[in-house]
């Protein structure tokens, strides 16, 4: 063989060899949906239950050792880390993936690329926001949500680490949600589980010291959590840089241009009001129980826990959503995508019915992993025999919300959120002060915001409203 001729077969081997990133976005484009949604879904739960239970879980863990008031200051901060998460992780975060996949649907790679920069940007400015208001404001709010004394004092000295530290979680999550976007989540599961392996080994060498290192008490649990952030998301850095991902990621070429902010913040910014608004339900519905006094508030505790499972499972599968119903939407490709949202909600329904039916079925089962008393038992139960068959509606409406973001049309979830925090605020009003329903009728009322979140998100997807995205045009 000829040099020429070793020269054009090299030239044709390494043309017609597929990179790794065109052939994940070949399959979110081609590939059978069920196999590609589950996935995907798989190391998306395994990231959020991380972040969500096993972060907060590990640092409590070792907290706790240092009295009540400190545990009790740790819940203080805990609903304000879960809300920066919320937003970081799922409502701008689902917005930057979203905007990467029908960049990259649309063949638009240069767009991608520059998307990540602009994202980095936008997480600066979002964590700035929260280290200010919690390094200056900390203590009011602190004081205002219950806490006294050396209670705020161990809140403060946990919150001082973690938010001073903002911009590590808002960067990983940036990081996480463009790999998210180009559909390779499997290398997610494995930073974030060894991560969460050096979280745990420095936790307790930072707050109780060992040899030279002296002991950095509450403190060191905050900065352990940073630092592990900080490693996950160098190692994602370096994964993107490394072009195994659809994105060529380059600085010469990437110019900030304001409709890229656009692109992401017509997004982010509403949908960062759906946590808000999820919690405010869930805070509304809890200070009707609490009146109810408290062998109900225990007993209501112990149930909406089984709802909290739900979460990890159902965003699982609405970042499979993201990515691959937003990547048919770059390609237009409308009815792939719209089979994709409606398979993906039959499935989300499916798994949070069968946690439903659990909860329906065997109630004591679950209560009793919590607690002994016969009365919560009681409570409880009576509880999830209610709410349990209206999980379905959760999961399919969760999935559908990651449709109409990957679609950019935030407004629809943010109506249904808000929908199902309105049922709660009136319903709940209703049911203490009017109808004297106790904890029976606080169980319909809930059942009824989640059961209003699902069907309107499904009409209005039903209806066709996300096809009105700008540039898109069916195939």
């Amino acid at each position: 063989m000829t040099n020429g001729s070793v020269s054009i077969a090299h030239a044709v081997a390494t043309t017609s060899a597929p990179k790794p990133g065109a052939s994940r976005t070949r399959l979110l484009l081609e590939g059978p949906i069920i196999p590609t949604l589950l996935r995907l879904a798989a190391p998306n739960v395994v990231v959020n239950v991380v972040l969500i239970a096993v972060t907060a879980t590990i640092d409590a863990h070792f907290v706790g050792r240092a009295g009540p008031d400190a545990l009790a200051g740790l819940s203080l901060v805990f609903p304000l880390i879960m809300l920066m998460q919320q937003m970081a992780n799922s409502s701008m975060g689902g917005a930057i993936a979203s905007a990467i996949a029908r960049a990259i649907g649309a063949g638009r790679h240069e767009d991608a690329s520059a998307l990540v920069i602009h994202g980095v940007v936008i997480a600066a400015a979002m964590a700035a926001i929260f280290t200010a208001v919690l390094l200056i404001g900390g203590q009011a709010i602190y004081t205002f949500m219950g806490g006294a004394g050396d209670t705020v004092a161990a809140a403060l000295e946990y919150s001082n680490a973690i938010f001073a530290g903002a911009f590590a979680y808002w960067l990983l999550s940036t990081l996480t949600s463009v790999v998210r976007g180009t559909g390779q989540a499997t290398v997610l599961a494995i930073v974030y589980l060894t991560a969460e392996a050096l979280h745990i080994v420095l936790v307790p060498l930072l707050m109780f010291g060992i040899g030279p290192l002296p002991p950095l008490g509450i403190s060191g649990a905050g900065i352990a959590t940073v630092a592990s952030f900080t490693a996950s998301s160098a190692a994602l850095i370096w994964y993107i840089a490394s072009g195994r991902t659809a994105i060529r990621l380059t600085m010469r070429r990437v110019r900030i241009e304001r409709k890229l902010f656009v692109e992401i913040l017509r997004v982010g910014a509403p949908m960062s009001l759906q946590p808000i608004l999820n919690n405010l339900a869930l805070a509304t519905l809890t200070g009707f129980v609490g009146a109810l006094g408290a062998a109900q508030l225990a007993s209501f505790g112990v149930a909406v826990r089984l709802e909290y499972m739900l979460y990890p499972l159902a965003f699982g599968l609405g970042a499979g959503v993201l990515a691959m119903v937003g990547t048919n939407i770059g390609a237009g490709n409308l009815a792939r995508a719209k089979r994709i949202a409606w398979i993906a909600a039959a499935l989300a329904a499916g798994v949070t019915g069968c946690i439903g039916l659990f909860g329906v079925s065997s109630p004591d089962a679950w209560t009793g992993l919590f607690t002994a008393a016969p009365e919560v038992h009681a409570l409880a139960g009576r509880y999830l025999i209610v709410v349990g068959l209206a999980y379905p509606f959760l999961g399919s409406g969760s999935t559908l919300a990651s449709a109409f973001q990957a679609a950019g049309r935030p407004l629809w979830p943010l109506l249904a959120i808000t929908s199902r925090a309105v049922v709660v605020a009136i319903g709940g009003w209703t049911a203490i002060h009017l109808a004297g329903a106790g904890l029976g009728g606080l169980a319909a009322v809930a059942a009824s915001g989640l059961i209003i979140y699902g069907v309107s998100l499904m009409t209005a997807f039903y209806a066709g409203v996300w096809q009105s995205q700008p540039g898109t045009a069916p195939r």
